[in-house]
């Protein structure tokens, strides 16, 4: 069997109603110019939304085929024990133009419950905000059910929810229970559980309207939603962070100002590569390029591999499962 080596997949566009145009002017020119791309699926093992490998001796085939080949040596041991042959993670590109709906995402046992699927824990990394461009993340009072639904219907929410204004760089956690939404120029590099269950609860009035509206989950969401206020400074790092921590995956921001050599020796966890400013070479028994937002996956049993940036620096988010 021949040997594994950093994998790059082809990206996915997805309409949004919230989208923009900066993905296909900036980023992924071979998407379509005139569509409102919200979204590019850049790594995903969701079943129907499988990434496609788009280099090297395995190109055309899906993640999660590949995973059913090559098993630990893939994925790591571990992550193989925990997940079988679904890939535990998705990463998606966000360009958030127009506002994002306040929505929430639940937890694993409600998942579970509810739809035999993963929860969904979420971490952004703020590749690019204009002027303006705001978050909101949690409550900033306590809140009850009754008072919660009365707002999402009066249109009122944003009044009981942090507003935050992101900067290029930051790193913010949205764990699975917590009320989010954003707009004004954002393009967010999104790395969450392998799930896509979102429950909407209030659209920016978009949801009285029949050209706009789309479905509401506000009865859905009354269970996973955690009411006590959102203690905001543990969860927002600012651009110094270098690292998070979740019960789900890891992350750490590295700048790099020469080449640097990695090893993977406990090959416990794959490690994904993501390019979050300039431009970077991962060299081993094959070499790939990646540009800003761009991303591959290094096989648990590739030991070693070298990082070296296109340029006097680059930063690089590495990602990996516990």
């Amino acid at each position: 069997m021949s040997s594994l080596y950093p994998l790059c997949f082809t990206p996915v566009p997805v309409g949004r109603v919230w989208g923009g145009d900066y993905l296909a002017k900036h980023m992924r020119p071979s998407f379509p110019s005139d569509l409102k791309i919200g979204e590019s699926w850049e790594l995903c093992g969701l079943e129907g939304n499988n990434s496609v490998v788009s280099n090297g001796f395995l190109s055309d085939n899906e993640i999660n085929e590949l995973i059913e080949v090559y098993m630990e040596d893939l994925v790591g041991e571990g992550v193989y024990r925990k997940f079988a042959n679904e890939f535990p993670l998705s990463v998606k590109l966000l360009d958030i133009n127009d506002y994002l709906s306040f929505q929430v995402h639940p937890s694993d046992e409600l998942a579970k419950a509810r739809h035999n699927a993963y929860g969904k824990a979420e971490l952004w990394y703020v590749l690019d905000a204009a002027p303006g461009a705001c978050m909101y993340l949690g409550f900033n009072r306590p809140m009850t059910s009754a008072d919660f639904r009365q707002r999402c219907l009066d249109q009122t929410l944003p009044e009981v929810m942090h507003e935050l204004n992101p900067r290029t760089g930051n790193l913010i956690y949205i764990p699975p229970g917590t009320v989010h939404a954003a707009g004004g120029g954002l393009v967010v590099v999104e790395i969450q559980q392998v799930s896509d269950i979102t429950y909407r609860v209030y659209d920016w009035g978009r949801e009285l309207h029949k050209e706009t509206a789309r479905e509401m989950h506000l009865d859905l969401a009354m269970d996973a939603i955690d009411w006590k206020p959102f203690p905001l400074p543990d969860f927002l790092p600012n651009e110094r962070e270098k690292s998070v921590i979740t019960p789900w995956f890891h992350l750490v921001k590295k700048t790099i100002t020469g080449p640097l050599c990695s090893s993977n020796i406990l090959g416990s966890s794959f490690r994904l590569l993501i390019c979050a400013e300039g431009a970077v070479h991962i060299q081993a028994n094959e070499t790939v390029s990646l540009k800003k937002g761009s991303l591959s996956l290094i096989p648990a049993s590739m030991n070693q591999y070298t990082i070296k940036p296109e340029g006097s620096s680059a930063t690089i988010l590495e990602i990996w499962v516990p």
